[in-house]
């Protein structure tokens, strides 16, 4: 038996949630469906609990970049807090123009949206996988698997497709969102990890498992430097992660790219002011063992491991006996420590899917598809991924709120495009 309504949304996640309550303020009948057992789970996990909503900075944007641009200049910072603000929840701002849940829960987050979904009265049919979707003259029919109902048809006018990206699948990530669209006809950018740690040459992080350092990373294919990011780097057992790391992730290629380490950023503009400083040091502790030069600018394990990288010979050497050019090594690999990119973690560990579906064929304005009237799509499914600081939630919610307004105005709260 066919079930009809207006439109049809794939996925209870960040998109998803946030169209079917635009959508049903604007006046539409609205059925969400959730592959999953509850909505919100990912969305629950997000910035370690936290949920880190929104940016006030520049945007950070990649894949269709300039398509993320013009979606949020459409439904950005300002319509975004009056979107929470009518849900009920205050938000807070901390450094970086990161914007949180005045909480800093993200459960508040999730239960102000079903509280909208609740408000508007709005059916969440869970355990619900849409395994295929067919185009009609007046809308779309959608074959369900429902695990209590079994196989089924629901008809609906519209269908938004916020079924999310393929990372974190234990949180409920999957490919099915791209599958339905390219079913449809929808062109598809390859999907890779973002935002993951990245697995490294073994020799260069050897014995430096645990450590945490604040500093810079740059990512390196050959002569030319594809991204820059500071903060703190975490050596881990066999490569490198923390937030700089992951979002440098993105446009590292293992075996053609290598990470270089400022590991005294700040301290020194240039290897001429660090040179400076090693002289003096050798001068002050020559009888001190060579490999420990570096100790107090950094920990131990990674004096040493500096040292080694410098080519410096670590056979009972003292600071004395160093040369200059031995000093000038050191000094360059401190604010230069090289580690060729040999992996990334996968989907398991990713934070979001960069690829999806090709962003031409959708309008920034409403989210429709440009090749199949009434179909829409909204969130990770896209082509577009961003860095970490809320940029990924600010777009999901931003396109989500588009999809489900089409362009009309929000009678309830007054919002519009």
């Amino acid at each position: 038996m066919a079930t009809e309504t207006d439109v049809i949304i794939i996925g209870a996640g960040a998109a998803g949630m946030a169209a079917a309550i635009e959508a049903a303020e604007c006046g539409d009948r609205v059925l969400l469906l959730e592959a999953g057992d509850r909505p919100g789970r990912k969305l629950s996990a997000t910035g370690n609990g936290r949920c880190n909503l929104m940016n006030r900075g520049e945007l950070r944007y990649y894949g269709a970049e300039e398509f993320a641009r013009a979606v949020l200049r459409r439904c950005g910072l300002r319509e975004q807090t009056d979107f929470w603000k009518h849900l009920g929840l205050f938000l807070t701002e901390e450094s970086e123009g990161r914007i949180y849940p005045r909480t800093l829960q993200a459960a508040s987050v999730v239960n102000a949206l079903k509280t909208g979904l609740e408000t508007n009265r709005i059916p969440v049919r869970l355990r619900t996988r849409v395994t295929g979707i067919r185009k009609t003259g007046d809308g779309f029919i959608l074959k369900v698997e429902d695990r209590e109902a079994g196989a089924c048809e629901i008809r609906g006018s519209r269908v938004v497709v916020a079924c999310g990206g393929a990372a974190h699948p234990k949180l409920g990530g999957s490919e099915s969102g791209y599958t339905l669209l390219k079913a449809l006809g929808h062109p598809m950018i390859p999907i890779r990890p973002a935002l993951t740690a990245l697995e490294t040459d073994r020799k260069a992080v050897s014995g430096l498992s645990g450590i945490r350092v604040r500093g810079r990373v740059s990512v390196r294919k050959g002569t030319s430097v594809l991204q820059t990011e500071r903060g703190e780097i975490l050596f881990t057992d066999g490569g490198v992660s923390g937030i700089c790391v992951m979002q440098c992730s993105g446009r590292a290629e293992p075996g053609k790219t290598e990470l270089e380490l400022n590991l005294a950023d700040g301290l020194f503009a240039n290897p001429e002011e660090a040179l400076a400083e090693l002289r003096g040091r050798r001068e002050r502790f020559g009888t001190r063992e060579a490999q420990t030069i570096l100790e107090g600018i950094v920990v131990p394990k990674l004096s040493y491991a500096v040292c080694k990288q410098a080519g410096l010979p670590l056979r009972g050497e003292t600071m004395g006996q160093l040369r200059e050019e031995e000093l000038r090594r050191v000094a360059e690999t401190l604010l230069c420590y090289r580690i060729p990119v040999t992996g990334k973690r996968g989907m398991d560990d990713a934070q979001v899917t960069a690829g999806g579906a090709d962003c031409a064929a959708f309008s920034p304005e409403t989210l429709e598809s440009r090749l199949v009237p009434g179909l829409y799509a909204a969130g990770e499914v896209l082509n577009v991924d961003g860095d970490c600081g809320g940029y990924n939630l600010m777009f999901a919610f931003g396109s989500g709120i588009l999809a489900g307004r089409r362009g009309r105005r929000n009678p309830i709260c007054g919002r519009e495009t």
